[in-house]
Formats: C-alpha cells, structure tokens, sequence
C-alpha cells in the first residue's frame, strides 16, 4: 500500500500539481489574506521537500496559513499527514459535512444565526469552521443525507466556497435554498415592461422539489400580466396560474423532472403587462433563503437618472440603506441600475427606487 502526503494528493485533484498553476493559487489567495504575502511561494526545491515527505515540523507560519485558505477544511497539520494513495482525500470533509447535515435535518425550522455574510456574525477568529460548526448527530445517517454533502464539497469547489460559506449551506439542509435569483428588468419609453427571472435552486430537503410558488405585482397594468416559460435552464417550467386580479399575478412553477433531494436545477421564466408610469420602484420578496440575488434594471429612451436609493427589508420590518451597493450608468438615453445583495432569509426584500427625466403616461 503506497503512502503520500495529503498535500500532494489535493495539488493532483485540482490539477494544481505544475509549479507555476500552484504560485498561481498561492498568489490568489495570497492577495486576499495579506497583499504582501504575494510571491512569498516556496521555491520549486521546496516544494519538493513539501512533497516528498522531507519537512521535519510545518513550513513558516505565513506558508500555512495560506495554503489553509488554499484548501478550506484543512489544517496545516492535516495537509502535511501521511495517508494512505487508495484512501479518497476527501472523506474527512464529506464525513464532517454529512454530520452537519444531518444536525440541521433534525431541527429544519430553527433560527440559522450563521446565514449570514461572513464577518457580520462572527469576527475574524470566532469565523464558524466545519470543525467548529458541527457535532456528531448520534443517529444512523441515510443515504440521501450522504449525497447532499457530497453535492456540497462538489458545489464548494465549483463556487470556491470556504469552509464558513460550506457550513452556513450545511446548516440549511432540510430547506430549499436558491444559490442566485437574477432579475433582468427591461422598460420600453412607454414604461410597459419585460422581466425575466433565472433561479438556481439546491434542494438541502429530504423530497423532491416539483413547484414553486410565486407571486408578480405591478401598480399599473393596462393589460393582463402575461407569464412564459424561458429555454436555457436545466429544467422545463410549466406555468400554473392560481390567482388574477387587476395588477396581480399569484403562479406556481411546475419543475419537469423535478430537482432531487441533494441536486441543483435551473429554471426560468418571464413576464410581461406590467407599466412603470410615475413611481419607478421595484420591490423583491424572498420566499426562501438566498445566497445571492441581483436585480439589473434597464429603462429605456428616458434620459438620464436623476437619482436612486435601494432599502433591504429585515425580518423585525425595520429597513437599512443599502444604496450604496447600487452600480448605475447612463447608455445614451438609456439608464442602467444593478443591486446585488447576499445571504437574504425568508421574508426579506429588497427595493430599489430610481427617478428619471422624462416621466411616462400611461398608453
């Protein structure tokens, strides 16, 4: 049974193995963690060392903690153990992943303090860990749990999630969580509008997710609120009207196949009939928690903006200023606004609100 150093075995993983893919991946996270770190790189010699097994202790203290943040869920002592080659490297993280996923399928509806962005919760030396966030659940771990964590470690790479962004997801198995929602907001001269809408979902639950339901409301609607299904996500939507009335859409997404227990599916749609005439705001609630929303708006043929603001709704019903997260330009006539937020929960929402120098009519 051949041996190697856990280090060695993650560099060939991630196909970081060459000397300058791996002072790539140093230097990006390097710039993060302390500018001056950056071309601080072992030597190819030492590199070596590192991975033959020659080191007596662990490299400088710089050296590890970077490549900690290299590889989240690792400490420098773990990257420089001898393991065995047959003995897959990330068993330890997926095990710890599905003891937290199995913690939160216990109690699916408890207040996750840890959903939040990083550093708002916790300072930097209390940030949650994977090994600090989770505890043995004590219980027989089924399947489905099992494929939910590995569908984590996966999505962790892909997103290059850290170890606290990992542990805030784990901490939401049993929901159903939306990795993004994006809102393309597009508004003729007449005001009369298109808004497409893109959702990436992670079903953390335990039974398939086959409909969502959504609601569109708009304060001027000289016709019917039209909604279509879009091609382009993963999934075929069919749209499943519940309730009309004047200015008032309530739908429901029917997912065809229906996104799994520990799988990610995207769906997309539009809608059109809505009219911005004289008040330009746009408010989005949040059914579910959300890693990451953005709204781009585009209002055409108007002039230019005059001035903006974007308020974000907590769960006590107060709201806080967020117009500073707001990127607006001008395309000739057009305007441009775009809102990002992240780490909503249910029952939040955001408004954006923008003024412009020609003002529509209805028509």
């Amino acid at each position: 049974m051949t041996q190697s150093i856990r280090l060695k075995k993650l560099l060939r993983e991630r196909h970081w193995q060459k000397y300058a893919t791996f002072c790539r991946e140093y230097d990006r996270v390097a710039v993060a963690l302390d500018p001056d770190l950056v071309g601080s790189a072992p030597s190819r010699g030492q590199l070596h060392r590192w991975l033959a097994g020659d080191l007596k202790g662990l490299p400088y203290p710089d050296h590890c903690r970077i490549l900690e943040k290299m590889f989240p869920g690792w400490t420098a002592e773990n990257l420089f153990e001898v393991i065995s080659d047959d003995v897959p490297v990330t068993d330890s993280a997926v095990g710890q992943l599905i003891q937290a996923v199995s913690q939160a399928f216990q109690t699916p509806d408890a207040h996750r303090a840890e959903w939040a962005p990083a550093g708002s919760v916790h300072d930097a030396g209390e940030a949650i860990t994977l090994d600090g966030a989770i505890n043995s659940s004590g219980h027989d771990i089924p399947n489905s749990l099992h494929k939910i964590a590995k569908k984590l470690v996966a999505l962790a790479r892909v997103l290059r999630l850290d170890a606290n962004e990992t542990a805030r997801l784990a901490s939401l198995a049993g929901q159903v969580v939306e990795l993004e929602m994006q809102v393309d907001i597009s508004i003729s001269k007449g005001g009369h509008s298109r808004i497409v809408y893109r959702h990436e979902l992670f079903n953390m639950s335990n039974q398939p997710l086959a409909r969502i339901p959504r609601e569109l409301w708009f304060e001027h609607t000289p016709n019917r609120i039209e909604i279509s299904p879009l091609e382009g996500g993963s999934r075929k939507v069919l749209i499943q009207r519940t309730h009309d009335v004047p200015g008032l859409a309530k739908f429901a997404c029917q997912i065809s196949p229906p996104i799994q227990s520990g799988e990610t599916g995207i769906i997309s749609y539009e809608c059109t009939g809505g009219q911005f005439v004289s008040d330009h705001y746009w408010r989005q609630g949040l059914p579910r928690y959300t890693r990451h929303v953005t709204i781009m708006l585009q209002h055409n043929e108007v002039g230019k903006l005059l001035s903006y603001s974007a308020l974000e709704e907590q769960l006590s019903g107060s709201e806080r200023s967020v117009s500073e997260d707001v990127i607006w330009d001008n395309d000739g006539n057009d305007v441009l606004l775009t809102l990002t937020r992240d780490y909503l929960r249910p029952g939040q929402s955001v408004t954006i609100r923008w003024d412009v120098e020609h003002i529509e009519r209805s028509q």
